[in-house]
């Protein structure tokens, strides 16, 4: 499988476990990989054989920003729905890391999820 990467989407978003938390948007770091055949886009050079990053990175960016969340890894299940179903990749792997939390540098969760087959 092939892989286009999407690392370091800064957003700033509500999430937390407590209210306290969420009240003020937090600082987050989202890296993500779309699994896709990437052989056609590779050969014939044309953007049409791809995704588009930019709409990637700016839809998840506003579903990031739009929502609250408790919790990174109700994030990144959000964010992976979303890109499955509106980008068609075969699998999505999210990374979100949250900052300055209980002494670290950062926490957070990744997760690979894979389009369902019809």
């Amino acid at each position: 499988m092939d892989w286009v990467l999407i690392e370091g989407l800064f957003c700033r978003c509500h999430i937390g476990v407590s209210a306290a938390e969420r009240r003020k948007r937090q600082r987050i770091l989202i890296d993500l990989e779309l699994g896709m055949n990437l052989k056609v886009a590779g050969r014939q050079d044309r953007v049409q054989n791809t995704v588009d990053y930019a709409a990637v990175a700016r839809e998840v960016k506003y579903f990031v920003e739009s929502h609250s969340f408790h919790l990174v890894e109700a994030m990144a299940q959000g964010t992976a729905d979303l890109i499955l179903k509106r980008f068609g990749p075969h699998q999505v792997r999210v990374r979100i890391r949250k900052f300055s939390v209980a002494g670290t540098e950062s926490v957070g969760a990744e997760i690979t999820r894979a389009r369902q087959a019809r």
